[in-house]
């Protein structure tokens, strides 16, 4: 859930929480004041009551009605009550229902005689004026709200355009090309720091990327020199006579290595430039036309191995990539199927508007499909393998937005490539 939303939630959650509340402490005071309110016109006019009903000789039971309805009762003269308030209701015989009263009930004693009296004041008016207010409120309350929570989304984005500036400038940030971020000055505090922050960090960063690429640059060239002079120094010895076929073994095994020890260190330094974004040169590469050149340059080890080869060729399709790492990317594919088949196996290639697919017969892989992928992954078969050309493979995807994936389905080996929005 995005800051906004969720800050908008909390606030507008609480908001009803306090409303809720509020509301009905409000009621509650607003129905105490009223109910005080009756209860004070009450008493007084229960004192008008038994100042007139004094002047009066003679007075039986009586059920009047004035402003409020008063019931009056001769009761006998031991007969003694506290005065109390009640809540009660009535009988409306014109409208046929029952209306709520407020009832004050005392007696007192009139010309040496005890009467009970009752005075009723309807609470309906109140009652209605009560609802009322409280639709009124309710209202006001559903209006301040959702004012609240607009306004809140209005100044929330005012007040953080300056952290979403920084954030999408370090999320478009391009180490290669802008060594910078440039970020804008916010007057918040809080994002100042921030902004900081970002710069020192990109400014580490960027002294790490210069000192890896010279690194990898100088490595390239001091490993491959003394590589170069071994490999020479090597097939000096082999052309001297005299040695053993022990000694030749041993010589040869050492050429073997130092072969091998060579290729690893170009590979590892063209996954560096991979990843280091160096092939920025890009170009429409044709890839029926560099899958069909590659697979001419193996023929000779296809037949080798009497592999079937067969492949459905889309003729149209054109990528926007570095020719070189295109080359690479069919290369080691290629290579990789011809190498994990059977002799007298199978390989199918399919190139569509959607993607490219290379599938092979081949043993069942002996380590986890999700592991295909790393670096120096080597089936037990191919322990020659340097067990980077997937590695390699899969780098050269991730640069280009490539999805790559392996399945294996039908007894075939499945190396499947997915262009960028398709």
């Amino acid at each position: 859930m995005k800051l906004l939303n969720k800050t908008s939630l909390i606030i507008v959650t609480v908001a009803l929480f306090i409303f809720f509340l509020g509301g009905i402490a409000f009621y509650k005071i607003l129905q105490s004041i009223i109910t005080k309110q009756i209860e004070h016109e009450l008493v007084v006019q229960k004192h008008n009551i038994i100042g007139e009903l004094n002047s009066f000789l003679h007075i039986e039971n009586a059920y009047l009605i004035t402003e409020n309805k008063i019931r009056v009762e001769n009761v006998p003269m031991d007969f003694h009550m506290e005065e109390i308030f009640k809540d009660t209701v009535l009988y409306d015989q014109r409208q046929e229902v029952y209306v709520p009263y407020r009832m004050l009930r005392f007696h007192t004693f009139i010309n040496e005689k005890n009467y009970k009296i009752s005075i009723f004041r309807s609470t309906l008016d109140a009652g209605t004026l009560t609802e009322q207010i409280i639709i009124t409120m309710m209202h006001m309350i559903v209006a301040f709200i959702l004012a609240m929570f607009f306004l809140n989304r209005y100044f929330f984005r005012k007040i953080w355009d300056d952290f979403f500036d920084s954030v999408n400038k370090v999320k478009n940030y391009n180490l290669r090309d802008d060594p910078e971020l440039n970020l804008s000055f916010s007057e918040v505090e809080e994002f100042q720091m921030l902004n900081q922050v970002f710069d020192k960090l990109t400014e580490r960063i960027h002294q790490d990327y210069v000192s890896l690429k010279e690194f990898t640059e100088n490595a390239s060239h001091e490993i491959q020199t003394p590589l170069s002079i071994m490999r020479a120094k090597i097939e000096l010895l082999l052309q001297h006579p005299g040695y053993s076929e022990e000694q030749i073994a041993l010589i040869s095994a050492l050429n073997e290595s130092v072969n091998r020890l060579s290729n690893i260190n170009k590979v590892l330094i063209l996954l560096t430039r991979i990843e280091n974004n160096q092939f920025p040169e890009l170009s429409k590469v044709h890839m029926k036309e560099r899958i069909i050149y590659h697979l001419d340059n193996f023929k000779e080890v296809i037949e080798a191995k009497q592999i079937k080869l067969n492949h459905s060729l889309e003729t149209d399709i054109e990528v926007n990539v570095n020719t070189a790492l295109a080359d690479i990317l069919i290369i080691n594919l290629v290579k990789n199927a011809i190498r994990h088949n059977f002799d007298e196996g199978k390989i199918h290639i399919k190139l569509d508007s959607i993607g490219f697919e290379i599938s092979n017969t081949g043993p069942k892989l002996d380590i986890p499909a999700e592991q295909l992928f790393n670096r120096f992954v080597r089936t037990q078969n191919t322990a020659d393998s340097l067990g980077l050309g997937l590695s390699l493979v899969k780098k050269i995807c991730e640069l280009y937005d490539f999805d790559i994936s392996y399945r294996f389905e039908d007894d075939l080996h499945k190396v499947i490539i997915r262009f960028p929005n398709k």
